[in-house]
């Protein structure tokens, strides 16, 4: 109080306006209350309500912020959760933006998620500010934005594998190379499933195997999913769940293109996670729900639902995996051995190396490992 009574001394003594002196002094009130009506007025939100974009692609998120209030916003502040162009990932961003009396503005924000899966954008808070930037008052709002990242589809000619003949250490990529490369014994569709089994089967093992082959009750390939990432980061947890759904995706999709179809297989509890596909209308529903799979699933023991693909009539097993342990190659030896046909285990590595890929080699079901990371392949697709 006493250095209020000082100030207003020195500003009376300096002839300076009482008018400038009630200004001073009233003004924090008068913009405390118009920033608190203003706030209470003002409206924050999404433009749309749900959107789908690819991800690892730049997106614009757009909000609108609007008034109804007789002075202008100037600023106005959005408290947000949205995906960062940089990082790739949801993380909290502030909005700032500026409007007219009784109007509305539209804001771009950018961003970017490297993973796929359903999402929630959220507005949780809107501040107004005076002019002057003094006096903020905030208040909580609720606005949200479903998100939708898709997976890739990476063509199974473009899965950077390799695997090993009988006779050569060379590398071949996956589903390549002329059709006299296979077997002559049968004719072989584009993108022919049976393709994949070539790799280690010797002129003796081959014509066995097309004549069990042939002998199936259905032409089709069993895809089983190895979704337990037990001990793995959230990080690390994402990025496989990311690599075994569009694995899974790439093969279903040659599987279908060949016209046998495919069963794949994650394990889980709930029978509508097990899809058998038949044509491309099938195969775009299990992509759409793909889309949404959740990254953390409770699922069964790998073993029995590999036994399980392996008596549900199919020609061929393909077992993807992010993890190669002694315990999953264990299992593909067991599948192996009372399956009629061929078992193959597709290692994702992840750009990793493993002491265990010795020990893949030369056993009955066919080691395919994935070199490198399949978001290598965005900038080819």
């Amino acid at each position: 109080m006493a250095l209020a009574f000082l100030v207003f001394s020195i500003a009376y003594q300096s002839r300076i306006s009482s008018v400038l002196l009630i200004a001073a002094a009233v003004y924090p009130l008068l913009a405390a209350l118009a920033a608190f009506i203003a706030s209470r007025t003002a409206e924050a939100g999404f433009i749309e309500q749900r959107e789908v974009h690819p991800k690892e692609t730049d997106i614009e998120i757009w909000l609108y912020v609007r008034s109804r209030f007789i002075l202008p916003l100037a600023p106005v502040e959005l408290q947000c959760n949205l995906p960062d162009r940089d990082t790739g990932l949801f993380c909290a961003k502030r909005v700032y933006a500026a409007v007219p009396p009784f109007g509305k503005c539209r804001i771009s924000v950018s961003g970017m998620h490297r993973y796929r899966g359903s999402y929630a954008a959220e507005i949780s808070r809107i501040s107004v500010f005076d002019p002057l930037r003094i006096i903020c008052i905030s208040r909580k709002i609720s606005s949200e934005e479903t998100l939708i990242f898709l997976p890739r589809r990476v063509d199974i000619g473009e899965l950077p594998a390799e695997a090993h003949s009988e006779n050569s250490s060379n590398p071949a990529p996956l589903l390549q190379g002329e059709r006299e490369d296979f077997s002559h014994v049968r004719e072989y569709r584009p993108g022919d499933i049976m393709q994949l089994v070539h790799w280690k089967l010797t002129a003796k093992l081959d014509d066995l195997m097309i004549k069990q082959y042939d002998e199936a009750t259905e032409h089709k390939t069993a895809v089983v999913c190895d979704y337990s990432f037990d001990g793995a980061t959230p990080g690390a947890v994402m990025k496989q769940a990311d690599a075994v759904i569009e694995a899974a995706i790439a093969f279903a999709m040659a599987a279908v293109k060949s016209g046998d179809g495919a069963l794949v297989d994650f394990g889980a509890c709930q029978p509508e996670f097990r899809r058998v596909i038949r044509n491309m209308g099938d195969f775009e529903s299990f992509y759409d729900m793909m889309s949404v799979f959740p990254a953390r699933l409770e699922v069964q023991d790998i073993a029995e639902t590999l036994r399980t693909a392996c008596r549900s009539g199919t020609a061929a097993v393909l077992f993807i995996t992010c993890r190669l342990t002694e315990d999953n190659i264990f299992t593909a030896e067991t599948a192996a051995e009372y399956f009629h046909g061929e078992v193959a285990l597709v290692w994702l590595s992840m750009g990793a190396h493993s002491e265990l890929e010795a020990q893949a080699e030369n056993k009955k079901f066919m080691f395919v490992p994935i070199r490198g990371e399949l978001d290598e392949l965005r900038e080819n697709e």
